[in-house]
């Protein structure tokens, strides 16, 4: 059972390598920020591996291609300002200790309110 559970958390991690999946919200109830500006909530996550906790490998899950595919995801979308309200990185170093000191499966998320 054990085995089956690795393999398949694995697999899934594997498969989503190089994945940015965003996702947006904007049903507020009428309601608008502080300055009066109809909100849209995004939420951007980048999955990849890095090699020795820096370099990308496989996909880039550092802060700036997040942003990156963050603020694209709005722009197209025609929002011209963005504030971000949250922003994580998480490096999975433990997950199939030793290997993974060397290559580094990394998960980094920014999420970010965005106005036109």
């Amino acid at each position: 059972m054990k085995k089956t559970l690795i393999a398949m958390i694995t697999v899934a991690f594997l498969a989503a390598q190089g994945c940015t999946m965003t996702s947006t919200a904007s049903s507020y109830n009428g309601l608008k920020d502080f300055d009066g500006n109809e909100v849209t909530h995004y939420n951007t996550t980048n999955v990849a591996l890095h090699v020795l906790f820096k370099d990308p490998l496989w996909g880039d899950a550092s802060f700036d291609k997040t942003m990156s595919d963050m603020t694209s995801a709005a722009k197209a979308d025609g929002h011209e300002n963005v504030r971000v309200v949250q922003s994580s990185k998480s490096t999975l170093w433990y997950l199939f200790f030793p290997l993974t000191l060397v290559i580094n499966p990394v998960v980094s998320n920014v999420a970010a309110d965005a106005h036109k």
